[in-house]
């Protein structure tokens, strides 16, 4: 099944950018969703043998910057400050997304936990 990562950059002051949205393609003839579904010369039933639905969308945390954003840099403001960063989570968000973190071996994200 093909799925969507959606990316997001924290920074140091709470705020969390979004950077992109990334189709995995699973390149499987019978995902109506892959592109590889459409390189298909047979003739077959694809309302029977073809899956198409995604995955939840999965969203990834891929970089974590230890300084402000340009923002706060600008106002003056440090670490937890960015105006719309929240104590239920980074920029409002209300706790229904579930963020994962890209981490690099023996990395410590405790600092950057809301």
């Amino acid at each position: 099944m093909c799925f969507t990562i959606v990316s997001y950059t924290d920074w140091w002051c709470g705020y969390r950018q979004h950077t992109g949205r990334h189709k995995v393609d699973c390149n499987k003839w019978g995902c109506r969703l892959s592109d590889a579904h459409g390189d298909r010369e047979d003739v077959h039933d694809c309302q029977a043998q073809c899956t198409g639905s995604t995955l939840e969308d999965q969203h990834i945390i891929m970089e974590r910057r230890h300084d402000v954003c340009g923002e706060c840099r600008e106002a003056g403001r440090g670490r937890r400050e960015h105006p719309s960063a929240s104590t239920n989570g980074a920029n409002g968000a209300n706790g229904h997304i579930k963020y994962r973190h890209l981490a690099i071996p023996g990395e410590r994200l405790d600092d950057f936990d809301p």
